[in-house]
């Protein structure tokens, strides 16, 4: 068996087809989608990228592992615990599978060791490239990963890829810049739906009257071209399977998509990926393979990041798990069990606990608590804390609960690492981080 994990940096479940998205952006993923297993209500564990990958590969909450802060090169900021086991360290060395990654989020966030630790190659494209981090183009990944799969057809294997797009820069080549084009202003290409709030909103994009219709900054974001990155990403994806057809194991083959986080793309007065908002911590998850899974399954309820590195080991047919904070998903694709009523996100500011229409964040930099009701307001601009503080204080009680229960009598790690961060920051830039900033880089 060989199992494909791609995790596609910066992907909102939202802005793929298969999701209920009004654009064609992705119809290699969609027939995934419609052949494999969709859970439709997928979230992220961690928020941002570091915390997020480390989640992963780890199957556990950064109230264990950590990794709450991304490090981009400034030191004494990871504090990842290298005791923890990490995914390919943990599949089973008698089954003999080959591990490989494509990536290079240990030269651009370092230090992440264990994004490194237990693949046989690790295979750092930029290295022979002058793109750096997000700046890394899905194409130079393909020319090195298709003629590995190529040449390491005949074994089985455990391959990892991660792709930046749509991350920005938005640097896709040029004909999947044009592919989508909004006017600015004129609704008619859009889907508008009706919030029971009373409010109206295009999924994917948000709020209408707070849209982020054009071309801003440098480089210039926009939600054209940030469609346009997901369909050149779908067309990389169609690469790697038609690769895998033609060397005829393409049904020995579990593959599974995903993504790190989401991204704001102008909600909420940000484009990037701050904060807990469904935009960036719902994320899409797809398992493929007719062999193995039910055809065109939809599952809801909650399943999330750290249930990847379980899945995948249940799989591989591992009889030893260490602590996960995740659970094999196998149970549940096979009929088995039922999702999650409630799950918990964390970010290095925030935590948010989820439960069914009600949606909780703590945000402890600012001292704020909100409530969210999703199934009025879906896009989340209402704050219903004063209106149900009966609801506020029950999942607030719950929230602490259940990091009394994580840490176990130790100290919480995240105020640490905000005041880690807040320190760091001054010792290695010589001024203070700004107090009207959040410490999201």
């Amino acid at each position: 068996m060989k199992i494909v994990l791609v995790v596609v940096d910066t992907l909102r479940a939202d802005h793929l087809g298969c999701y209920g998205y009004f654009r064609n952006t992705s119809p290699t993923i969609d027939q995934l989608a419609r052949e494999g297993v969709l859970f439709l209500d997928a979230h992220a564990t961690a928020i941002a990228t570091g915390p997020a990958f480390t989640s992963i590969v780890t199957g556990l909450s950064p109230i264990h592992h950590g990794f709450y802060v991304t490090p981009f090169n400034i030191p004494n900021l990871v504090n990842f615990n290298d005791a923890i086991p990490t995914l390919a360290e943990l599949i089973p060395k008698e089954k003999g599978y080959t591990t490989v990654a494509f990536d290079n989020l240990m030269s651009f966030l370092c230090p992440m060791k264990q994004l490194v630790r237990g693949f046989e190659y690790y295979i750092n494209v930029s290295c022979r490239s002058n793109e750096r981090g997000a700046d890394l183009r899905g194409g130079r990944i393909n020319s090195r990963l298709l003629p590995w799969i190529k040449q390491h057809a005949r074994e089985d294997f455990f391959l990892f890829v991660h792709y930046w797009e749509p991350h920005t820069p938005y640097s896709q080549p040029e004909d999947y810049r044009h592919l989508f084009h909004h006017i600015p202003g004129n609704l008619s290409d859009l889907k508008v739906e009706k919030a029971p709030a009373g409010y109206s909103y295009v999924p994917g994009w948000g709020k209408v009257g707070e849209l982020w219709e054009s071309e801003k900054g440098d480089p210039p974001m926009s939600l054209d071209l940030y469609d346009g990155e997901i369909r050149y990403l779908d067309d990389l994806l169609k690469e790697v399977i038609e690769t895998l057809k033609s060397m005829k194991i393409l049904e020995e083959t579990v593959i599974i998509v995903t993504s790190d986080h989401g991204e704001q793309l102008g909600q909420h007065g940000m484009y990037g990926h701050q904060g807990l908002n469904e935009s960036v911590i719902c994320i899409p998850l797809i398992l493929w393979n007719p062999e193995r899974f039910p055809q065109g399954k939809v599952i809801r309820g909650y399943v999330q990041q750290a249930d990847i590195a379980p899945t995948i080991l249940d799989l591989m047919g591992a009889e030893q798990f260490p602590h996960f904070d995740g659970e094999s998903l196998i149970p549940l694709i096979m009929g088995e069990g039922n999702a999650r009523e409630e799950i918990f996100v964390e970010d290095e500011e925030q935590r948010a606990l989820l439960q069914g229409k009600w949606k909780y964040i703590r945000h402890y930099e600012l001292g704020k608590d909100v409530l969210y009701n999703l199934q009025e307001d879906p896009v989340e601009i209402i704050d219903y804390s004063r209106e149900y503080p009966q609801q506020l204080q029950v999942m607030s009680s719950r929230l602490h609960g259940w990091i009394k229960k994580n840490l176990n009598g130790s100290i919480d790690p995240l105020p640490e690492a905000i005041r880690r961060w807040r320190t760091e920051w001054k010792n290695f830039l010589g001024e203070p981080l700004p107090k009207e900033w959040t410490i999201f880089p």
